[in-house]
Parts: structure tokens; sequence; C-alpha cells
């Protein structure tokens, strides 16, 4: 709400208390106490001039209100609520029926009015104010220890309708909450919309990018291939051929695997898997990649199971391979097992150039590569360590890069144990 239509607001509900309290003695008559006169209206000055004052301050950090600072302050409600209360209670006594139940009806509307002022901005965690309740309390009271004829019925009309008022503030702040929370999942879905977007984008970028490079580099090979004047020469520029093109087969591999995986098409299949035989298996596989990369690469013996599917785990023990021998810059890889804290870990060692500390938050994050990769042929889109933390964690495990160590890198697989065998 803008400053002045707040301080419009204000200055009207001063005004009538004003005009209130001014005029009320006037229709009671000189029947009215002159002490029960002044402490009524002292306590009306002392609350006018404060609500006044509260007009040039900064609205509270926590809000007090939806309407108007200081309108549903707190100040001025149990202020307000004094003053009302009190009034009643001094002046009433001595007034005229008709007197007493004109105002009855202005204190039932200034209930109204605060009920519905008093929307708090969401989310109001379903809090209910209380303090309109006091105002119809206190009449209740009233005509009880004051009893007339309409005591009864007054009564009753006074408590329901400040039940239902209440019951429709309810309503309207649920309503209000409501709003704000589709709001809020709208700009949280669209925030998210946003970043796959952005992600796809940086993908296609990305593919773009580094499959052109490996292309071009064996375009650029089978051209020396075409022009070399002596066979050592070919077979030098052949070799690059074919390691250009395996790269380009990798990437287009790893794009597809990481499609697969973020559209959850891939399931993970569960059992024991004998942990020696697979990092055997695997290291053979890369074994012409360590050759080319001049990088000798050692399997461990090891006899431990762990619970796994074996086709995932090939691939993501793969993926930490491929990231040694590409990036490392390394003399020697060496891969291997331990049991640690009831579960396995399979170990990615090598003694290269290690990864820079401004690298490591960000080292399983999509189309992340580290700053040192330093690749003749970039063979990546940075989705390597990125589609086998997402492999790892299908098979109920982890993949985490080992910040402990100090002569190279470490990359760790960490699975449940397979139990033990019975009999």
């Amino acid at each position: 709400m803008p400053k002045w239509q707040s301080v419009i607001i204000n200055l009207m509900a001063v005004a009538m208390v004003i005009g209130a309290f001014t005029s009320i003695p006037w229709f009671i008559g000189p029947q009215l106490p002159m002490l029960n006169r002044l402490v009524v209206q002292g306590w009306a000055t002392v609350f006018v001039l404060g609500w006044i004052a509260m007009l040039f301050r900064p609205v509270p950090p926590s809000g007090v209100g939806f309407n108007a600072w200081p309108f549903s302050s707190p100040f001025v409600v149990w202020g307000g609520i004094v003053l009302l209360s009190g009034g009643f209670w001094l002046w009433m006594p001595h007034a005229s029926e008709s007197v007493v139940l004109a105002c009855i009806v202005c204190q039932v509307c200034t209930v109204t009015v605060y009920i519905m002022t008093t929307i708090q901005p969401p989310p109001s965690r379903g809090r209910l104010p209380l303090a309109p309740l006091a105002l119809p309390v206190s009449i209740g009271l009233y005509l009880m220890v004051h009893p007339t004829r309409y005591s009864a019925a007054l009564v009753i009309f006074d408590v329901s309708y400040a039940v239902t008022i209440m019951m429709l503030q309810r309503f309207v702040q649920n309503a209000v909450d409501e709003a704000w929370a589709a709001r809020r999942a709208a700009e949280t879905a669209l925030v998210q919309v946003a970043a796959e977007r952005d992600a796809k984008t940086r993908f296609l970028e990305s593919a773009s990018h580094d499959l052109g490079q490996p292309l071009q580099a064996a375009r650029l090979f089978f051209d020396q291939v075409l022009r070399s004047p002596t066979t050592a020469a070919r077979q030098t520029a052949a070799r690059r051929v074919t390691w250009a093109f395996d790269a380009t087969e990798q990437l287009l591999r790893r794009m597809l695997e990481h499609l697969r995986l973020e559209s959850g098409a891939v399931e993970a299949r569960v059992e024991r898997v004998a942990v020696g035989p697979l990092i055997a298996r695997v290291v053979e596989m890369n074994e012409p990649a360590a050759r080319l990369a001049r990088v000798e690469i050692t399997p461990m013996t090891s006899r431990l199971e762990a619970l796994a599917d074996p086709g995932l785990l090939e691939r993501t023990l793969g993926n930490l391979i491929v990231n040694a021998l590409r990036h490392a810059k390394a003399g020697r890889v060496l891969v291997g097992a331990r049991r640690c804290d009831g579960r396995i870990r399979l170990w990615v060692l090598d003694d290269g150039v290690g990864i820079p500390a401004a690298d490591a938050p960000r080292l399983f994050d999509d189309y992340v590569q580290g700053s040192n990769h330093g690749d003749e042929v970039r063979g990546g889109f940075g989705l390597g360590l990125a589609s086998a933390r997402r492999m790892t964690r299908l098979m109920g495990g982890e993949v985490a890069y080992e910040a402990s160590w100090r002569n190279g890198s470490a990359f760790w697989i960490e699975l449940p144990a397979a139990p033990d065998k019975a009999g």
C-alpha cells in the first residue's frame, strides 16, 4: 500500500476516535462522573498522540499487518482495545439504553474492521489472532453485570458475530496463503525450466564445439597421412587419426549416456559383483588408451564383493580411469579396492598433476572440466564425472574426490558390501 494511502487510513481512524470520545459524553449528559470522563479521555489523548507519532516511524521488518502501518500495530490494537473496553465500562452505566445499543454497534463495527485488517503477510502458519475476541468478551461481561431486557440476545449476537467474522478472516487468510504458495511454486517451476533450458543450451554448445575439435584434428591428421613422404611419418599420422576418431566415439558415447541418465531411462539391477575381476576387465579395456598416453595402468587383485549393477559399475569405473588417463598427466594409474566401514571402496589413484583446489568443489557438476586438463585433442563435454555420480547413486552408492591425496589425484566409488555367503 502506498505511504499516502496508509496515512489517510490512519488519520481517518484517528479522527473517528477523537469524534467518538468527544461526542459520546455529550449524549450521556451531566450524569457522567467527571473522573470517569477524565480517565477515558486522558487515555484517549495519549493513545491518539502515540498513534500519530507512529506514522513517522518505519514499518518494522517483521510486518504487523497487510493493510497499513501503524493501523494494525500491537500498540494501536491493544491500546484501542483498552480504550474501547475501559470507556464502555466507565461510561455506559451512566448512559441511556439507546446510547448503550449505539455503542455496542460501534464496537461490533470496530471488531469487524480490525479482524479484516489483520490479514498477515504469507505464510501465516495458521496463526489465529485472538485480540479481536477481547472486545466481544468485554461487551458480553458488561451485559451480564449490567443486564437489560436485551442482554441475552445482545450477548448471543455479539459472540456469534465475532466468531463468524474471525472464521471469515481465516478463510481470507487461507486464500492469501494459497495464492502466495501457488505463486512461489510457479516461480520455482520457472526457475527450474530456465535452468533446464540453459543446461540444454550449454550441452548443445559444448557438443558442437567439442565434436568439432577431434573431427578437425582427424581431417588434418588424415591429410598428413596422404602427404607424408616417409612410412614412419604416415604411421604416426595414422595413429593420430585413430586417436581423433576414438575421441569422437567417446564424445558421442558420453553424450548419449548423459541424455539417458538425465531422462531417467537407466535403471540399476543390483546384484553381487566380484570386484577384483571387474577391475581387471575395465583396466584391460583401457590398456590401449593407456599405452597411447604412455601411462602404466595397474589393477590390484581383490576378493571383495559389492552390491552393484555390473554394467553401471564398469562404466563408472571406466569414466574415472579415462579421466585419469586424459587429464592427470600421470606416469602411473593404480586401480584397486578395499573395505571401508562395512562398505566397499574402489579407488583410482594417479601420480599426475592433481586437482587444483579451486576446481574440486565443482568436479562432479555437468559440463565442468578441470582448468589444467591440457588435452591435445579435447576428449569430453565435462560429463564423465557427472555421469559417474549419477550412475553410482542409482546403485545406492557414492563417488567422490579424495582431497587429502597429495601425490596426484584420487577418486573413489563407494558401494554397499555384499553380505557374507551362508555356510
